[in-house]
């Protein structure tokens, strides 16, 4: 903004002088070269102290008068005198006036140079600049009336007309007051009725700030109360004491209103505070989805009567813009056209206002309005699915059931129809009985009942859904704990049992369950010498499933009935057998610590199944013993040789050690199927001289085996050699 007037001072140079601005008691050092800004209203003036103190260590020598340049609403005078010299500490004043005659705002500067000793007998030159910047405000008054929306300049003392008003009503005006200097001026106070027929609103805290081009709004009402010329002032004051007044000036008439509203030619009359009733309407896409009325309003005084606002409110509108405000002469008539466009089914009600008196309306949204409810022992409970309303059951043991009976009511003006009713998922825990025959037609008010049944087959939350056409409700319930199986009893062998043996085997609760039940019997082994893989149940394998039916107490194994054969095998170890149970849906209830049926196969001595002697000739054959030892191991065999009748074959008995072979057989791999089994082929070549017409073989007649392990000697079987 300074620049023509700065260009020839080097203002941003230092200076050895400190410059402090004082105004209205309050004091600020500013750097040299730094704008003076000016603040004052037309008319009035304002005045800034500037003291010069010189901090420099030498000497400041003005020999020069100081220069002033600019605008000339700005005044300086100052106590220094030239040439002056100062030292450090010394001080002079300027006193700087603006004092504007117009509001365009001024510029101007002032300057003062001086001298110092520099090296040797140099002197270097400064400047004080101070830069001045003035401006000024400039108010304006204009005022709009809201029934014709004209912006109308005012000047001060001029008058806001409101004109003749209806008593009891109300007219709006706007008072705008506008900065249209070239800076910011203050609003020090306004003065306005605060009682009576004028009010103002939007008055701010004063002193008030208003920059240049801003707007002041303020707003006036006036509400006569009786038949007379009303006025009234607002007396706004500026800075520096300014003052603008604005008169209000209107008058009060008076008219007699009376109402009736007009449906399809028939009129009904109404007075303030009563209800206005519409022809229902079809909510939703269909024909006849809003209805139409006429409020007709009739002057009955003998003066003009000002209906300046027209308002309403709920699912009720104008049904077309009228003109505001509108005066209704004596005997005339005003119509205010409304149309109902229904939101939901149902009564549905608003407020419309015509200037100061109220009505209430009425309309029937009309169509299907379809409700839920349920009762169970807690009572009737209403179920709103657009609120996210569901369907709660108490708690229920899994396996028990609960139920509810749901009513779906036509709270509606008109029929509905129900297509489809059913629970999501169809195989879940949620079942319907008691529907009625669809498709569902149910008349105005009428009710339709049927029972959901919640049968839980697991623990925790159930969550499923009643679907009804496209309402889905949500169904919640919850499965508790099932009850405590009984004790059951496994009943078949125990303690020490024979090898390869059967035996039937049954499980048998003590008392009947209330749930179907499905569970598995599972077998174990446990021994010193590996275990015998023919240690299996007669279905094959060492599980078997089997279900125990609600009300029953006998285990069905597999479907085959309530024996389950049990086979030992060949191998000395324990045998366990260890049920588990769950609920046919899935709610695991063995016992903590369940019952089992354990037997154990003992450690014996061999046992010989099969002796059988085989490739014979004239001198010799094959004896081959087939049986089991359940320590999978063997000793010695021992063989005895029976002479045929007539014959005298010596010593006949032999002890063969056969530790040897049984280790490489119960060692290798082949033999952990067969168990304990063992098969032994032993040659035997006979030597000695036959008789004539005879062999050495004919003079045996039998042999007599045995074999021994660890534990003891086993049961001795004879083959026949003739």
């Amino acid at each position: 903004m300074l620049a023509a007037f700065a260009a020839g001072w080097a203002t941003g140079q230092t200076i050895d002088f400190t410059l402090l601005e004082s105004y209205q008691g309050n004091s600020a050092i500013i750097p040299n070269g730094q704008a003076l800004d000016f603040f004052a209203t037309v008319g009035t003036s304002q005045q800034v102290t500037v003291k010069a103190t010189y901090n420099g260590s030498t000497q400041a020598t003005f020999t020069q008068q100081p220069q002033f340049i600019g605008s000339t609403e700005f005044t300086v005078t100052s106590n220094l005198k030239v040439p002056q010299t100062f030292s450090p500490g010394q001080s002079f004043t300027m006193l700087m006036t603006y004092s504007p005659t117009n509001a365009n705002g001024a510029e101007a500067e002032f300057s003062a140079s001086y001298t110092e000793p520099g090296p040797g007998t140099t002197l270097t030159q400064s400047t004080i600049a101070l830069p001045l910047v003035g401006t000024s405000p400039a108010f304006t008054l204009s005022y709009i009336l809201q029934a014709n929306n004209n912006v109308v300049p005012i000047s001060p003392g001029g008058t806001i007309p409101f004109g003749p008003t209806q008593i009891n009503t109300t007219a709006l005006a706007n008072l705008d007051i506008t900065n249209t200097g070239s800076g910011p001026g203050n609003i020090t106070g306004i003065a306005y009725p605060v009682t009576g027929v004028f009010k103002v609103e939007g008055v701010p805290l004063t002193p008030f700030s208003l920059g240049a081009g801003s707007t002041l709004q303020l707003l006036v009402q006036y509400t006569p109360t009786a038949v007379e010329n009303d006025t009234g002032q607002i007396t706004i004051t500026y800075q520096g004491g300014a003052t603008a007044t604005v008169n209000l000036a209107g008058s009060g008439t008076t008219s007699t209103f009376a109402y009736k509203y007009l449906v399809q030619g028939k009129a009904t009359a109404v007075t303030p505070g009563g209800t206005i009733t519409f022809p229902g309407a079809n909510f939703g896409n269909t024909t006849g989805n809003t209805s139409s009325l006429i409020v007709q309003v009739t002057n009955l005084g003998s003066a003009n009567g000002i209906i300046n606002s027209v308002s309403t409110s709920g699912p009720f509108t104008l049904t077309n813009p009228i003109t505001l405000p509108a005066t209704v002469t004596p005997g005339n008539s005003f119509s205010v056209p409304l149309t109902f466009t229904p939101t939901e089914v149902g009564t549905q009600t608003g407020q419309l206002l015509i200037g100061n008196d109220f009505f209430n309306l009425s309309a029937a949204g009309l169509g299907a309005d379809l409700t839920y409810a349920y009762t169970s022992s807690a009572g009737t409970i209403a179920v709103n699915p657009a609120t996210g309303g569901a369907v709660v059951f108490s708690p229920v043991e899994v396996g028990q059931s609960a139920q509810v009976v749901f009513t779906v009511t036509n709270s509606g003006s008109l029929p509905a129809t129900i297509s489809n009713i059913g629970p999501s998922p169809s195989n879940g825990p949620y079942t319907l009985s008691g529907l009625p025959p669809l498709p569902l037609s149910l008349a105005s008010g009428q009710s339709a009942h049927f029972t959901i049944l919640f049968k839980p087959t697991a623990t925790g939350f159930s969550d499923g859904t009643l679907v009804l056409d496209t309402t889905m409700i949500s169904l919640i319930g919850s499965g508790t704990t099932p009850p405590v199986l009984p004790s059951y009893t496994i009943t078949g062998p125990s303690g020490s049992t024979a090898a390869l043996t059967q035996s039937n085997i049954s499980l048998t609760l003590s008392s009947a369950y209330s749930l179907d039940l499905i569970g598995t019997l599972t077998l174990t082994t446990a021994g010193n010498f590996g275990t015998d893989p023919s240690v299996q149940f007669a279905t094959g394998g060492r599980t078997v499933a089997f279900t125990i039916a609600a009300g029953s107490t006998s285990a069905d194994f597999a479907g085959q009935g309530s024996l389950l054969p049990l086979q030992t095998g060949t191998v000395a170890e324990s045998v366990t057998l260890t049920p588990d149970f769950t609920t046919a849906g899935g709610v695991d209830v063995t016992p903590s610590s369940p019952a089992t049926l354990e037997l154990t196969i003992a450690s014996t001595a061999p046992v010989l199944l099969n002796a059988q002697v085989t490739n014979e000739t004239s001198n010799g054959f094959d004896l081959v013993l087939i049986g089991y030892s359940t320590t999978r191991s063997l000793t010695s065999m021992g063989v005895t040789f029976n002479p045929a009748a007539g014959f005298n074959i010596g010593t006949g008995q032999l002890t063969l050690d056969v530790s040897q072979i049984a280790t490489a057989w119960f060692s290798s791999s082949t033999s952990v199927s067969y168990g304990g089994q063992f098969a032994i082929t032993m040659p035997f070549t006979l030597q000695g001289t036959a008789a004539k017409n005879q062999t050495l073989l004919d003079s045996i007649a039998s042999v007599t085996a045995t074999v021994s392990n660890g534990i003891g000697t086993s049961n001795s079987l004879q083959a026949n050699v003739q």
